[in-house]
Protein backbone atom coordinates (compact mmCIF):
# COMPACT_ATOMS: atom_id res chain seq x y z
CA UNK A 1 0.00 0.00 0.00
CA UNK A 2 2.75 2.47 0.95
CA UNK A 3 4.61 1.77 -2.30
CA UNK A 4 1.41 2.37 -4.28
CA UNK A 5 0.96 5.73 -2.53
CA UNK A 6 4.56 6.69 -3.37
CA UNK A 7 4.11 5.73 -7.02
CA UNK A 8 0.86 7.70 -7.23
CA UNK A 9 2.34 10.91 -5.80
CA UNK A 10 5.54 10.52 -7.81
CA UNK A 11 3.40 10.32 -10.94
CA UNK A 12 1.56 13.49 -9.94
CA UNK A 13 4.84 15.28 -9.20
CA UNK A 14 6.42 14.52 -12.60
CA UNK A 15 3.36 14.55 -14.87
CA UNK A 16 4.15 17.95 -16.40
CA UNK A 17 7.92 17.82 -16.18
CA UNK A 18 9.93 18.76 -19.25
CA UNK A 19 12.85 16.46 -18.71
CA UNK A 20 15.25 18.42 -20.90
CA UNK A 21 14.73 21.42 -18.59
CA UNK A 22 14.98 19.23 -15.50
CA UNK A 23 18.31 17.76 -16.67
CA UNK A 24 19.54 21.27 -17.51
CA UNK A 25 18.66 22.38 -13.97
CA UNK A 26 20.52 19.37 -12.56
CA UNK A 27 23.54 20.15 -14.74
CA UNK A 28 23.55 23.81 -13.70
CA UNK A 29 23.20 23.26 -9.95
CA UNK A 30 26.00 24.37 -7.64
CA UNK A 31 26.88 21.06 -6.02
CA UNK A 32 29.25 22.69 -3.56
CA UNK A 33 26.10 23.31 -1.49
CA UNK A 34 25.74 19.54 -1.03
CA UNK A 35 28.39 19.68 1.70
CA UNK A 36 26.59 22.15 4.00
CA UNK A 37 23.25 20.46 3.24
CA UNK A 38 24.68 17.13 4.40
CA UNK A 39 26.28 18.74 7.46
CA UNK A 40 23.03 20.47 8.49
CA UNK A 41 21.11 17.21 7.95
CA UNK A 42 23.42 15.39 10.36
CA UNK A 43 23.13 18.29 12.81
CA UNK A 44 19.33 17.92 12.83
CA UNK A 45 19.76 14.32 14.00
CA UNK A 46 21.79 15.55 16.97
CA UNK A 47 19.14 18.16 17.78
CA UNK A 48 16.48 15.43 17.70
CA UNK A 49 18.51 13.38 20.16
CA UNK A 50 18.85 16.39 22.48
CA UNK A 51 15.10 17.05 22.41
CA UNK A 52 14.37 13.34 22.91
CA UNK A 53 16.43 13.37 26.09
CA UNK A 54 14.05 15.99 27.53
CA UNK A 55 11.01 13.92 26.53
CA UNK A 56 12.48 10.88 28.27
CA UNK A 57 12.82 12.54 31.67
CA UNK A 58 9.69 10.87 33.12
CA UNK A 59 10.99 7.49 31.90
CA UNK A 60 14.70 7.62 32.63
CA UNK A 61 17.99 9.41 31.91
CA UNK A 62 19.70 7.65 28.98
CA UNK A 63 23.21 8.69 28.04
CA UNK A 64 23.47 11.19 25.19
CA UNK A 65 25.67 8.82 23.21
CA UNK A 66 22.94 6.18 23.32
CA UNK A 67 20.31 8.63 22.12
CA UNK A 68 22.49 9.93 19.29
CA UNK A 69 23.26 6.39 18.12
CA UNK A 70 19.61 5.33 18.32
CA UNK A 71 18.49 8.43 16.43
CA UNK A 72 21.08 7.99 13.69
CA UNK A 73 20.28 4.30 13.26
CA UNK A 74 16.53 4.82 13.43
CA UNK A 75 16.46 7.51 10.77
CA UNK A 76 18.75 5.44 8.57
CA UNK A 77 16.26 2.58 8.90
CA UNK A 78 13.43 4.93 7.90
CA UNK A 79 15.45 5.89 4.82
CA UNK A 80 16.27 2.34 3.73
CA UNK A 81 13.43 0.17 5.06
CA UNK A 82 9.63 0.26 4.70
CA UNK A 83 6.89 1.05 7.25
CA UNK A 84 8.99 3.61 9.17
CA UNK A 85 10.55 0.74 11.07
CA UNK A 86 13.11 3.14 12.49
CA UNK A 87 10.45 4.52 14.83
CA UNK A 88 10.45 1.11 16.52
CA UNK A 89 14.20 0.55 16.28
CA UNK A 90 15.02 3.80 18.09
CA UNK A 91 13.17 3.05 21.35
CA UNK A 92 14.17 -0.62 21.21
CA UNK A 93 17.85 0.32 21.12
CA UNK A 94 17.49 2.69 24.05
CA UNK A 95 15.39 0.20 26.02
CA UNK A 96 17.91 -2.60 25.55
CA UNK A 97 21.00 -0.53 26.27
CA UNK A 98 19.67 1.55 29.16
CA UNK A 99 17.37 -1.16 30.59
CA UNK A 100 14.39 1.19 30.58
CA UNK A 101 10.75 0.09 29.93
CA UNK A 102 10.01 -0.08 26.20
CA UNK A 103 6.39 1.06 26.53
CA UNK A 104 7.35 4.36 28.10
CA UNK A 105 10.03 5.04 25.49
CA UNK A 106 7.65 4.20 22.65
CA UNK A 107 5.20 6.71 24.09
CA UNK A 108 7.83 9.45 23.89
CA UNK A 109 8.08 8.80 20.13
CA UNK A 110 4.37 9.56 19.83
CA UNK A 111 4.79 12.71 21.92
CA UNK A 112 7.77 13.69 19.80
CA UNK A 113 5.65 13.38 16.65
CA UNK A 114 2.92 15.49 18.25
CA UNK A 115 5.40 18.30 18.89
CA UNK A 116 6.66 17.95 15.31
CA UNK A 117 3.16 18.14 13.85
CA UNK A 118 2.23 21.13 16.02
CA UNK A 119 5.40 22.99 15.04
CA UNK A 120 4.99 22.21 11.34
CA UNK A 121 1.34 23.28 11.26
CA UNK A 122 2.09 26.54 13.06
CA UNK A 123 5.06 27.26 10.76
CA UNK A 124 2.89 26.67 7.72
CA UNK A 125 0.10 28.83 9.10
CA UNK A 126 2.45 31.68 9.95
CA UNK A 127 4.16 31.40 6.56
CA UNK A 128 0.83 31.49 4.73
CA UNK A 129 0.04 34.74 6.51
CA UNK A 130 3.20 36.43 5.18
CA UNK A 131 3.75 34.87 1.74
CA UNK A 132 2.00 36.29 -1.33
CA UNK A 133 -0.14 33.21 -1.98
CA UNK A 134 -3.67 32.67 -3.19
CA UNK A 135 -6.52 33.20 -0.74
CA UNK A 136 -7.20 29.43 -0.81
CA UNK A 137 -3.66 28.64 0.35
CA UNK A 138 -3.89 31.36 3.02
CA UNK A 139 -7.15 29.90 4.30
CA UNK A 140 -5.53 26.46 4.46
CA UNK A 141 -2.77 27.99 6.57
CA UNK A 142 -5.31 29.34 9.03
CA UNK A 143 -7.13 25.99 9.09
CA UNK A 144 -3.91 24.15 9.84
CA UNK A 145 -3.23 26.52 12.72
CA UNK A 146 -6.70 25.64 14.01
CA UNK A 147 -5.89 21.92 13.65
CA UNK A 148 -2.70 22.52 15.65
CA UNK A 149 -4.73 24.21 18.37
CA UNK A 150 -7.20 21.30 18.48
CA UNK A 151 -4.39 18.74 18.59
CA UNK A 152 -2.69 20.63 21.41
CA UNK A 153 -6.01 20.85 23.25
CA UNK A 154 -6.51 17.10 22.87
CA UNK A 155 -3.11 16.39 24.39
CA UNK A 156 -3.83 18.77 27.27
CA UNK A 157 -7.19 17.06 27.87
CA UNK A 158 -5.56 13.61 28.07
CA UNK A 159 -2.96 14.89 30.53
CA UNK A 160 -5.21 16.86 32.87
CA UNK A 161 -8.31 14.70 32.56
CA UNK A 162 -6.45 11.41 32.65
CA UNK A 163 -9.17 9.39 34.44
CA UNK A 164 -11.91 10.59 32.07
CA UNK A 165 -9.74 9.98 29.00
CA UNK A 166 -8.97 6.47 30.23
CA UNK A 167 -12.67 5.72 30.79
CA UNK A 168 -13.51 6.95 27.29
CA UNK A 169 -10.74 4.84 25.78
CA UNK A 170 -11.87 1.69 27.60
CA UNK A 171 -15.43 2.35 26.46
CA UNK A 172 -14.22 2.43 22.87
CA UNK A 173 -12.06 -0.68 23.38
CA UNK A 174 -14.80 -2.73 25.06
CA UNK A 175 -16.10 -4.38 21.84
CA UNK A 176 -12.57 -5.41 20.80
CA UNK A 177 -10.91 -8.74 21.69
CA UNK A 178 -8.71 -8.67 24.80
CA UNK A 179 -5.57 -9.43 22.76
CA UNK A 180 -6.19 -6.21 20.80
CA UNK A 181 -7.56 -3.98 23.56
CA UNK A 182 -4.99 -4.81 26.24
CA UNK A 183 -1.86 -3.62 24.33
CA UNK A 184 -3.66 -0.40 23.36
CA UNK A 185 -4.69 0.20 26.97
CA UNK A 186 -1.14 -0.51 28.14
CA UNK A 187 0.35 1.85 25.54
CA UNK A 188 -2.10 4.60 26.47
CA UNK A 189 -0.97 4.31 30.09
CA UNK A 190 2.65 4.72 28.99
CA UNK A 191 1.66 7.68 26.83
CA UNK A 192 -0.04 9.36 29.80
CA UNK A 193 3.14 8.77 31.81
CA UNK A 194 5.17 10.47 29.06
CA UNK A 195 2.77 13.42 29.19
CA UNK A 196 3.90 14.11 32.76
CA UNK A 197 6.56 16.22 31.05
CA UNK A 198 3.83 18.84 30.48
CA UNK A 199 3.42 19.35 34.24
CA UNK A 200 6.59 21.41 34.29
CA UNK A 201 6.13 24.76 32.51
CA UNK A 202 9.91 25.11 32.23
CA UNK A 203 10.29 21.71 30.57
CA UNK A 204 7.33 22.34 28.28
CA UNK A 205 8.86 25.62 27.12
CA UNK A 206 12.16 23.82 26.57
CA UNK A 207 10.42 21.32 24.30
CA UNK A 208 8.68 24.08 22.38
CA UNK A 209 11.97 25.93 21.96
CA UNK A 210 13.83 22.79 20.86
CA UNK A 211 11.05 21.93 18.37
CA UNK A 212 11.10 25.41 16.81
CA UNK A 213 14.91 25.31 16.73
CA UNK A 214 14.86 21.87 15.08
CA UNK A 215 12.45 22.84 12.31
CA UNK A 216 14.15 26.16 11.63
CA UNK A 217 17.45 24.29 11.21
CA UNK A 218 15.68 21.83 8.89
CA UNK A 219 14.43 24.88 6.95
CA UNK A 220 18.08 25.82 6.37
CA UNK A 221 18.45 22.63 4.30
CA UNK A 222 15.75 23.82 1.91
CA UNK A 223 17.15 27.35 1.96
CA UNK A 224 20.54 25.99 0.87
CA UNK A 225 18.74 24.04 -1.86
CA UNK A 226 17.26 27.30 -3.15
CA UNK A 227 20.78 28.74 -3.36
CA UNK A 228 22.06 25.55 -4.95
CA UNK A 229 19.64 25.88 -7.86
CA UNK A 230 19.55 29.68 -7.95
CA UNK A 231 15.75 29.74 -7.65
CA UNK A 232 13.86 33.02 -7.53
CA UNK A 233 12.39 32.26 -4.10
CA UNK A 234 12.69 34.33 -0.89
CA UNK A 235 15.27 32.48 1.17
CA UNK A 236 13.93 32.49 4.73
CA UNK A 237 10.21 32.38 4.01
CA UNK A 238 10.76 29.99 1.10
CA UNK A 239 12.79 27.62 3.25
CA UNK A 240 10.09 27.56 5.93
CA UNK A 241 7.25 27.07 3.44
CA UNK A 242 9.01 24.22 1.63
CA UNK A 243 9.89 22.59 4.95
CA UNK A 244 6.32 22.75 6.23
CA UNK A 245 4.63 21.49 3.06
CA UNK A 246 7.19 18.74 2.46
CA UNK A 247 6.96 17.57 6.09
CA UNK A 248 3.17 17.37 5.83
CA UNK A 249 3.49 15.43 2.55
CA UNK A 250 5.94 12.82 3.85
CA UNK A 251 3.84 12.19 6.97
CA UNK A 252 1.63 9.87 4.87
CA UNK A 253 2.63 6.20 4.42
CA UNK A 254 5.21 5.85 1.66
CA UNK A 255 8.06 3.80 0.28
CA UNK A 256 11.44 4.06 2.10
CA UNK A 257 12.87 7.57 2.16
CA UNK A 258 9.54 9.22 1.35
CA UNK A 259 10.02 8.67 -2.38
CA UNK A 260 7.23 10.29 -4.34
CA UNK A 261 5.73 12.17 -1.41
CA UNK A 262 8.90 14.19 -0.85
CA UNK A 263 9.05 15.11 -4.54
CA UNK A 264 5.36 16.00 -4.57
CA UNK A 265 5.81 18.20 -1.49
CA UNK A 266 8.71 20.10 -3.08
CA UNK A 267 6.81 20.60 -6.34
CA UNK A 268 3.70 21.79 -4.52
CA UNK A 269 5.64 24.17 -2.26
CA UNK A 270 7.74 25.66 -5.05
CA UNK A 271 4.69 26.15 -7.27
CA UNK A 272 3.55 28.78 -4.73
CA UNK A 273 6.55 30.85 -5.80
CA UNK A 274 6.03 30.24 -9.52
CA UNK A 275 8.81 27.66 -9.93
CA UNK A 276 8.20 25.22 -12.78
CA UNK A 277 7.69 21.53 -12.10
CA UNK A 278 10.84 20.75 -14.08
CA UNK A 279 13.06 22.85 -11.81
CA UNK A 280 11.16 21.74 -8.69
CA UNK A 281 11.63 18.04 -9.48
CA UNK A 282 15.34 18.58 -10.09
CA UNK A 283 15.53 20.42 -6.75
CA UNK A 284 13.69 17.60 -4.96
CA UNK A 285 15.92 14.87 -6.43
CA UNK A 286 19.16 16.51 -5.33
CA UNK A 287 17.92 17.38 -1.83
CA UNK A 288 16.43 13.92 -1.32
CA UNK A 289 19.62 12.14 -2.39
CA UNK A 290 21.89 14.47 -0.42
CA UNK A 291 19.89 14.07 2.78
CA UNK A 292 19.62 10.29 2.31
CA UNK A 293 23.39 9.97 1.90
CA UNK A 294 23.98 12.06 5.03
CA UNK A 295 21.46 10.12 7.14
CA UNK A 296 22.71 6.71 5.98
CA UNK A 297 26.32 7.75 6.61
CA UNK A 298 25.46 8.84 10.15
CA UNK A 299 23.53 5.60 10.71
CA UNK A 300 26.34 3.39 9.43
CA UNK A 301 28.82 5.24 11.64
CA UNK A 302 26.63 4.62 14.70
CA UNK A 303 26.05 0.98 13.74
CA UNK A 304 29.81 0.45 13.55
CA UNK A 305 30.36 2.15 16.92
CA UNK A 306 27.65 0.05 18.53
CA UNK A 307 28.89 -3.16 16.91
CA UNK A 308 25.53 -3.88 15.25
CA UNK A 309 24.23 -4.81 11.81
CA UNK A 310 21.04 -3.82 9.99
CA UNK A 311 19.82 -7.41 10.19
CA UNK A 312 20.15 -7.33 13.98
CA UNK A 313 18.16 -4.08 14.01
CA UNK A 314 15.35 -5.66 12.00
CA UNK A 315 15.26 -8.66 14.34
CA UNK A 316 15.14 -6.38 17.39
CA UNK A 317 12.25 -4.38 15.94
CA UNK A 318 10.29 -7.51 15.03
CA UNK A 319 10.74 -9.05 18.48
CA UNK A 320 9.95 -5.96 20.52
CA UNK A 321 7.17 -4.73 18.20
CA UNK A 322 5.39 -8.01 18.79
CA UNK A 323 5.98 -7.75 22.51
CA UNK A 324 4.67 -4.19 22.63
Amino acid sequence: MSVAISVLFLGVAVRNVEWAKAFAALAGAHYIYALPIAAVTIWTLYIRAQRWRILLRPVGTPEMRTLVAATNIGFMANTLLPLRIGEVIRPVLVSRKEREPLGGILATIVLERIFDVLTILVLFGVSAAFVAVSEDVRQWGYRLCAVAALLGGGVAFVRWQEALALRLLRLVLRPLPVRVAQPIDHFFGSFVQALEILDSPRTFLQLVAWSIYLWLVISCIYLLGILQFGLDVPLVVGGVVITAITAIAVSAPSAPGGIGLFNFGCVLALSIFGISESNAVAYSIVLQVTQAVAVVSAGLYSLAREGLTMRQMEELSETDDAAA
